[in-house]
């Protein structure tokens, strides 16, 4: 009798409920040079820039009344900097992944702006701004386009393509694809679980690029400098660019290129490596 009472139970509270909705709009005045900060539990958030001085904040909530009334929407200036808030004190472990729940959060900022996201659970988006970025989630994919200044991308659960970059790029992912692509600057890219392509653009500044379960492609300029070393445990190296070796194996190229510089890493433990040319 209980275990039938405690389905009935268990039923009773998934069973799909009508979503309510809380908003929040805000726009901020600021001077170019501040810093955006956002802080969600389960939004996707999207940052893109302006050509004007507002900070402009669009936060939307979907969830059952429940979840909703322990939801905080924030949105505050500080000086030149905004923080933007989404937060759950309270939330039902059957409304998780719910296709009734939904948290999103867009901004706009002025084009020459500082871009920091922290978010547990959904995709992270950034285009166009000029300023150091820091991008992180725990649960989505990440992407940055079109950004001047260095950049770190950070995701547990999530693929990661950054390109037309023009600063220095750190992408780290345990599960999924990395795409680092027209990087003008330092290249730091690693997977645990997907394959790793790179294309760089401009002088080398150095570049490592290490994956634990799939093959890595690393396209660089025909002038480009740099001392090489590429090893796989699980596939084989080649190359269309003219490197000096001291070693060459199937598995393993070391040598310079162009005179050697920088350091060009490249490791996998679980496929092949190419070093191709820039068209």
């Amino acid at each position: 009798m209980r275990r039938y009472l405690l389905i009935a139970l268990i039923l009773l509270a998934a069973r799909p409920t009508e979503a309510a909705e809380k908003t929040l709009d805000r726009s901020f005045t600021v001077s170019p040079g501040g810093s955006l900060f956002v802080d969600a539990d389960g939004a996707s958030v999207k940052v893109s820039a302006n050509e004007g001085n507002q900070v402009v904040v669009h936060m939307v909530a979907r969830d059952s009344d429940d979840n909703l009334a322990s939801t905080t929407l924030e949105a505050a200036q500080k000086s030149n900097d905004v923080s933007v808030t989404m937060r759950s004190s309270r939330r039902s472990w059957f409304s998780w992944g719910s296709r009734h729940s939904e948290q999103s959060i867009e901004v706009t900022v002025p084009r020459r702006y500082t871009t920091n996201v922290s978010t547990a659970g959904g995709s992270v988006e950034l285009r166009d701004t000029e300023g150091a970025a820091s991008l992180r989630t725990a649960g989505g994919s990440i992407s940055a386009e079109n950004v001047t200044g260095n950049v770190e991308l950070r995701t547990s659960g999530g693929s990661i393509h950054a390109q037309k970059i023009r600063g220095d790029v750190n992408a780290n992912t345990s599960g999924g694809n990395v795409r680092l692509l027209q990087i003008d600057g330092k290249i730091v890219g690693h997977t645990s679980g997907g394959s790793l392509s790179c294309s760089l653009v401009g002088s080398n500044r150095g570049i490592s690029a290490t994956t634990s379960g799939g093959s890595i492609e690393l396209t660089l300029p025909r002038a480009a400098a740099g001392t090489v070393e590429a090893t796989t445990s699980g596939g084989q190296v080649s190359s269309d660019l003219s490197i000096r070796s001291s070693v060459r194996e199937d598995s393993r190229l070391l040598g310079s290129l162009n005179g050697g510089g920088e350091p060009i890493y490249a490791h996998t433990s679980g496929g092949s490596i190419s070093l191709r040319a820039a068209n």
